[in-house]
């Protein structure tokens, strides 16, 4: 016996798993770019925040170099955390597109806070003044004894 052609069977799209669902895609690209623009409102408050905690007019002048400050480096390090876990999020309940949009964030985020913790090392550990290679001394000239710059300086040559 042969199935007649009404009752072939028809393979049928697989079940959503329980709570998954379909979003729509331009809703999901909506709201990764609002997720984008909320981000980017809260960098520019925390660096300007942290511009203005640095900047003194009236206090102290400092001789040495200052010390290293953690503070940006914490605060950009965690807005680049809460990024990839909402990212994580997002693309783990249906929303792939939102959360593809946190990836380059949280990227360019990380990228932000090597540069900024760099730029605030290099700040505090100044590079030391270079000396000559012949290291003349106080008179202009290298001591050819074989002594100190100390002894040539007394014997003026």
């Amino acid at each position: 016996m042969s199935e007649s052609p009404s009752r072939q069977s028809t393979p049928r799209p697989p079940r959503p798993r329980h709570g998954s669902r379909a979003v729509n895609g331009c809703l999901d690209v909506v709201l990764g770019l609002l997720l984008l623009l909320l981000e980017g409102l809260i960098c520019a408050v925390a660096a300007h925040s942290l511009t203005l905690s640095r900047w003194d007019p009236g206090g102290p002048e400092t001789t040495g170099p200052p010390p290293m400050d953690w503070t940006p480096v914490l605060v950009f390090g965690a807005i680049a955390a809460v990024v990839a876990l909402i990212a994580v999020v997002l693309i783990r309940e249906n929303w792939p597109w939102a959360g593809a949009i946190q990836i380059p964030v949280v990227l360019l985020l990380c990228v932000a806070t090597v540069h900024v913790g760099h730029e605030d090392y290099r700040r505090s550990h100044p590079a030391p003044a270079s000396t000559p290679s012949g290291d003349p001394g106080r008179s202009g000239h290298q001591c050819l004894s074989g002594g100190d710059n100390h002894e040539c300086l007394d014997s003026g040559g």
